[in-house]
């Protein structure tokens, strides 16, 4: 599902992830499914505040409910700011980091995980797939782009001037992305899915790039292969198997990815799959080859 970077697959977190010392910094988070699990990863890093946002307060509600277990078996309380907020929304946007930065004045590491797919062919005209495929039958562009790369752009938009404020911290934005960037068919993924998360992967380049004399670092994340809310009513033979990742493990990889300055994969893809031991060993060879980013070969 992710292209092979590193010979050692990862499907859950291993030992390598585990945080040997609390996390004293702010973190943000946005969306649910696959996001609702990073939250709580960092929360038992022992993060010292959190601040998650989602459409829904019900969505809120359960994760702070999550999270008070998580501060009761660790003995630490945590500071939890909840907003009800969308990315489609400009105005919900900028209220959102209004009140991060009235709250604490700061934030360390911001997560822009909102994401959606085209909606089902129903019923499927396919047995290998009930997601549309080609531009044809794919009449949920304008949706998909809007949350998928406009909501990304809004986030970042928004919290990158927070970001390069606080000096002192890892003035991290991990966008989520997926390996359907790199598809240049619909055979698994829709058309319109595939080229927002090819343009998120450009996006946080963009912002690497733009914003690293500041300090800020960005990475688009592929989150794994995860059965969510979202992904549990994919059908038909090609999703066979496929869904098969433990839900802690982008929350896992995000803690490490964020937990120290990692200039040397900022603007570039990254995916949760990947042996981080691996990766730390091929450090020079991405820095020397400007690895793991979009190029064209002439």
């Amino acid at each position: 599902m992710t292209p092979i970077f590193t010979s050692t697959p990862q499907r859950r977190p291993s030992a390598v992830f585990v945080v040997s010392k609390p996390l004293r910094r702010r973190f943000n988070r946005r969306g649910k499914g696959p996001g609702y699990h990073i939250s709580l990863e960092y929360a038992r890093a022992g993060c010292s505040a959190l601040a998650v946002s989602s459409r829904t307060r019900a969505d809120l509600d359960a994760l702070a409910s999550e999270i008070a277990n998580i501060e009761q078996k660790n003995g630490r309380k945590m500071s939890v700011l909840k907003v009800v907020a969308d990315v489609q929304s400009d105005t919900d946007v900028a209220r959102l980091v209004q009140q991060v930065r009235q709250k604490w004045g700061r934030v360390d590491v911001v997560i822009a995980n909102a994401g959606v797919i085209s909606v089902y062919i129903e019923p499927s005209v396919s047995s290998e797939s009930n997601l549309p495929r080609g531009i044809v039958q794919d009449g949920d562009w304008a949706r998909v782009l809007d949350v998928n790369l406009n909501g990304v752009w809004r986030v970042s938009k928004a919290f990158v001037p927070l970001l390069s404020e606080t000096k002192d911290g890892p003035q991290t934005i991990i966008s989520s992305c997926s390996m359907a960037a790199h598809s240049a068919v619909s055979d698994l993924t829709p058309i319109a899915y595939n080229l927002s998360k090819a343009a998120v992967m450009r996006l946080m380049e963009c912002v690497a790039n733009d914003h690293g004399e500041e300090g800020v670092q960005a990475f688009a994340l592929h989150p794994g292969a995860v059965v969510t809310p979202q992904t549990q009513n994919h059908a038909g033979n090609n999703w066979s198997g496929i869904l098969a990742d433990d839900e802690a493990l982008a929350g896992a990889f995000c803690v490490w990815l964020s937990k120290e300055k990692r200039e040397w994969l900022s603007g570039g893809f990254v995916s949760c799959n990947w042996d981080v031991e691996e990766l730390e060993a091929k450090r020079e060879e991405i820095v020397k080859g400007d690895l793991l980013k979009y190029r064209m070969v002439v």
